[in-house]
């Protein structure tokens, strides 16, 4: 009995710290996912600057195998999301986009801060863009540790959605270059976010079935950007940060969709195909369709170039970017509490 003390004195802690944090928040907050796209009455989403630069203890894991990790966040770290699962009920088929996007990950985010209620944000242009316009929007992420993870069925980002939850943190010498110019950042992060900044596919093609011709994009913020290009495009002209070989070239995505087992499954989004029933990309591009490179990305920082269009996985593999120390849970919890 003399052990048994101990650990049902974390599991009573571990309630009384969960009930601490449950206690504040309203119903309409209660009735929210951690990644639903609410804004607490302390925080406008367009008030960034109010965010605190305060830890947030992300759940993740780099395989849908593996066991939850705790990655203490700072602000401007970066959230790598994918593959995604279907669900039942799915209007979409999210799988597509494992497909569509090589490389593990294909959604990235920014962590952002806390509100004074302790919960956590982050920026996205978000992945449901490939089916309606989009736009830039803060998300609420929830609690530390993914306590306050309501209603998980509905929600984009959480484990039973997704094989591979992951970020990044800048080394030490470009992050100190992101804080030199956190309020220009910050500026611009809270304009695009009041406009509704656009997102942009990636691709585009006239519509006209006789049009053998799909030309890549790649043109920083003209006309909106995707969920990658827009924070490479931020970094580089409002910190003079540039990420290098983070494109993939023509040659590279042709013979991903022509020979690579995933890569050959994809569909070509409704939006985008000129044909009237859903089809393989492989299969337009047997049809004699060609990809073409946008113009070259033309790097500020030293004026060399790049073509191609940004993928998740290559900024996740970036130099600039390294492992972010695992932690932990600071006392132990109830079982039911550790699987978020």
């Amino acid at each position: 009995m003399a052990f048994a003390a101990p650990k049902l004195f974390r599991k009573i802690a571990g309630l009384i710290l969960v009930v601490g944090w449950l206690w504040p928040l309203s119903s309409d907050a209660l009735a929210a996912g951690p990644f639903s796209r609410v804004f607490l009455p302390d925080i406008d989403q367009t008030h960034v600057h109010q965010l605190a630069d305060r830890i947030y203890y992300f759940p993740a894991n780099r395989t849908h195998e593996e066991e939850t990790r705790y990655l203490p966040l700072r602000k401007w770290d970066l959230i790598f999301t994918g593959d995604y699962r279907n669900q039942a009920g799915d209007e979409f088929d999210h799988e597509n986009i494992n497909w569509l996007i090589p490389g593990p990950f294909n959604h990235i985010m920014v962590y952002i801060g806390k509100d004074s209620r302790g919960m956590a944000y982050a920026i996205e242009l978000n992945t449901a863009s490939f089916f309606d316009p989009g736009g830039l929007v803060l998300i609420c992420l929830g609690s530390d540790y993914g306590l306050m993870r309501f209603h998980e069925e509905t929600a984009l980002h959480d484990r039973k959605r997704l094989t591979h939850r992951w970020a990044m943190r800048f080394r030490t010498e470009a992050r100190n270059q992101i804080l030199r110019s956190e309020e220009n950042l910050l500026n611009r992060l809270a304009t695009d976010l009041a406009l509704g900044f656009p997102y942009q596919l990636e691709f585009r093609h006239s519509g006209n079935l006789f049009d053998p011709t799909v030309y890549l994009v790649d043109d920083g913020f003209t006309g909106g950007a995707g969920c990658s290009d827009y924070w490479t495009t931020l970094f580089e002209e409002y910190a003079g940060l540039c990420l290098k070989d983070v494109r993939v070239s023509v040659a590279e995505l042709e013979a991903y969709f022509q020979e690579d087992p995933e890569g050959v499954q994809a569909y070509a989004p409704e939006i985008l195909s000129p044909f009237p029933q859903p089809i393989r990309i492989k299969a337009i591009l047997d049809l004699g369709y060609e990809a073409v490179a946008d113009a070259p990305h033309i790097f500020p920082c030293d004026g060399t170039s790049e073509t191609g269009l940004v993928l998740p996985s290559l900024i996740f593999e970036s130099p600039l970017l390294e492992e972010i120390p695992a932690v932990g849970w600071p006392i132990t919890l109830p079982w039911v509490l550790l699987k978020p």
